[in-house]
Parts: structure tokens; C-alpha cells; sequence
């Protein structure tokens, strides 16, 4: 009896008398990670930069920032947790980004399959790349601006304005990646005015690395060629009436459609885009009066020859550069699943021959002349 009463205590003394912060720390011990970084090193050794909200009101700065030089994304959590007197967590994590640098040289998917094995780190998470170093970017004023990781989690949020970006989550990322007809694409973010960040453009990607940008007004097109519907305003620009000057305008979409069909013979593969558009003129430089019907007409024959050459040049690069971030795969996967590959497909999709035809019509000018 006195040895079972010994070991009782004994055990009292080692569990019940543990300190309860080691085991479930209160929400003012936790670091939550906002941001992470990923600046390019080496093929080894990546620069990691993290975010952390201070929760006091009484704090001089809104935002801590930690960088650390390692090799794995968790490696600097313990590491950065030896910088703070806080406990870490990526149970919040928004946003992840990496430098172009990183993301052309060394490519994202290992850092990102390691975030997504991670239970605590939601598959919502948004991907984007941004030029120069990240950690320039966490470390930099932003005047007028929310506190950094409430700023960049709601730019990179999906707005009608912003619809031309292929706003990529974590899950979204790999999908495409591990997918065989397509491939990804994220926003590209630069730093403006030197005080404020915008989505600038489109980065592609050929497995996990980035081979190209695309300008908004084509990815516009991009993600109407992908079906979305809801389109952001677009600007286009056309020849004058008596073709000595260029005239610009602003169209405001109410309905698209996009039609894909496919000979779906890899051998000798043909693809035609069918895009169909209706919208609003909301700005307009020009001299035409487009009250008048036949001027109406004229302006929407040049505005479809104009998109139709834009709509072709995205195309042609994506060949180019052996990439298919629209999925037209998909046309021709299902009569060649016998020995199936996404690098037979992109090879066929390299050499096809691609014709589309845009068909532009305005419902509305308002007041304009």
C-alpha cells in the first residue's frame, strides 16, 4: 500500500503540477502568422519572412516581422520562435508570397505542399508572387494603409475591379498543378508610389516555376476564355472613322460567353474560341456619335477585330512558353485517355493551330455622343 501511494504521488507530482501555458497556451501567448515570405538564397536554402499581429493597443508598432535564413518553412518557425517571447502558430495564416526570383529559380510547390501537410495551416490560404524581395515588401510603410497582413489578405480578396487576376489559394495551386490538362497562375504584386502595393499582373507557371507575365487586359480575356462571368471593365482601343488616330473606350460587360470547339486529334490538333460579349460604353474619347446604328456597328467591328488580336496573342504565348492555364486540354483528354499525359498534351497544344473569333455587342451608351 505505502509503494501504490508513493507512485500516486509521484505521478501527481509530474502531471498535476505541469505549468497548462506548455500544454494549451492562452491566445496572448500565441504569435499568429500572418504573412509568410519566401525570398530565393539558393537551391537549398531559403530566406523566410513571417508577420505577427500584436495584439496589445499600447504596442509601438502594429506588426512584428521576423526573417530567418533555413531550409524548411518550419525549421524558421522554431528558429523565429526564439526571437519573441511569443508561441507561434500558422492557424492564421492569410497569405503566402514569393519573390519572382525565388519562384522562377527554384519553383513553389515543395514549399507549398509542406504548408499543406500542415493541419493547422488552412487550404484557403492566398499565393501570389511579387517583384523584388518579399522581405522588402513586409518591412515597408505603408502610409493611410491597414496594418500589413489585414492589407494584403484584402487586396488580394476577389473584387469585381480585380477580376482579370486568378485569384489562387494554396488548395487552388496544387489542384492545378497536380492536374492533367492545366496549369497554375497567381496574381503578380509590385510595390506603386512607394506607399501602396497593386496587382500588377499575371504570373504563369510551367510546373511549380514562373515562365511569364501576362498585362491585365489580356488576362481579362484569359478568365472570360475560362467561363467566368462577372468581368471587370475593359478598355479598348480602336481606329478612328477616318483611320488617321486611335480612339479609346471603356466597356462595362453584362453578359460573356465563351465557346470551345476542338478536332481533338493530338496528331494534327485544331482549337477554335468562339467569345461572345455584350456590354455598356462607359467612357469614350472618339468623335463617332453612337446614337447612330451604323456607327454603333463600326465601333463594335473594330472593338471585336481589336480583342480577337489580343485574345490570339495570349494564346500564341502560352504555346510559346508550353503552358495551358485556361485547361483546353480538356477538349481532347477525353478521346486520348488511353496513354494520357499532361507533357503529351502541352506538346500537342505547342504546335496547334489556334483561330478564335470575338463578337462584340454594345446594349447601351448612355449619354455619351
Amino acid at each position: 500500500m505505502k509503494k501504490a501511494a508513493l507512485l500516486m504521488t509521484v505521478l501527481f507530482l509530474l502531471f498535476g503540477c505541469a505549468d497548462p501555458n506548455l500544454e494549451h497556451p492562452v491566445i496572448e501567448d500565441l504569435g499568429m502568422v500572418g504573412v509568410m515570405g519566401f525570398d530565393y538564397v539558393d537551391q537549398e536554402t531559403i530566406k523566410l519572412s513571417l508577420t505577427l499581429p500584436q495584439p496589445s493597443k499600447d504596442a509601438e508598432e502594429q506588426v512584428q516581422q521576423f526573417t530567418s535564413t533555413v531550409q524548411l518553412p518550419h525549421e524558421a518557425m522554431m528558429d523565429i520562435s526564439t526571437l519573441t517571447e511569443k508561441t507561434l502558430t500558422s492557424a492564421q495564416l492569410r497569405v503566402v508570397l514569393f519573390s519572382e526570383e525565388f519562384a522562377r529559380k527554384r519553383g513553389v510547390m515543395k514549399e507549398l505542399e509542406n504548408l499543406y501537410r500542415d493541419p493547422q495551416v488552412g487550404s484557403n490560404v492566398f499565393v501570389a508572387v511579387v517583384k523584388g524581395d518579399v522581405e522588402d515588401i513586409l518591412t515597408a510603410t505603408y502610409k493611410d494603409k491597414p496594418e500589413i497582413n489585414n492589407y494584403i489578405n484584402e487586396l488580394l480578396t476577389p473584387r469585381t475591379m480585380t477580376a482579370f487576376s486568378p485569384f489562387s489559394t494554396i488548395h487552388n495551386f496544387i489542384n492545378r498543378k497536380t492536374d492533367e490538362v492545366s496549369d497554375p497562375s497567381v496574381p503578380y504584386l509590385e510595390r506603386v508610389n512607394g506607399d501602396s502595393l497593386k496587382i500588377t499582373k499575371v504570373a504563369f507557371f510551367k510546373e511549380d516555376k514562373m515562365v511569364d507575365t501576362m498585362a491585365p487586359e489580356e488576362a481579362k480575356l484569359v478568365e472570360a476564355m475560362k467561363g467566368k462571368k462577372d468581368l471587370p471593365p475593359l478598355s479598348i482601343t480602336i481606329p478612328s472613322s477616318d483611320g488617321t488616330e486611335e480612339e479609346q473606350f471603356i466597356m462595362k460587360f453584362t453578359t460573356s460567353r465563351v465557346s470551345v470547339k476542338a478536332n481533338r486529334d493530338l496528331q494534327k490538333p485544331e482549337i477554335f474560341v468562339h467569345l461572345y460579349a455584350r456590354g455598356s460604353i462607359v467612357d469614350y474619347n472618339g468623335t463617332r456619335y453612337l446614337s447612330v446604328r451604323e456607327n454603333r456597328e463600326e465601333v463594335e467591328e473594330e472593338a471585336s477585330k481589336h480583342l480577337e488580336q489580343k485574345v490570339l496573342r495570349a494564346l500564341a504565348s502560352f504555346q510559346e512558353a508550353e503552358v495551358d492555364p485556361i485547361g483546353l486540354g480538356d477538349y481532347f483528354r477525353l478521346n486520348n485517355a488511353r496513354g494520357w499525359s499532361k507533357e503529351k498534351w502541352i506538346e500537342a497544344f505547342s504546335r496547334a493551330d489556334v483561330t478564335t473569333h470575338v463578337e462584340l455587342r454594345i446594349v447601351s451608351t448612355g449619354t455619351l455622343k
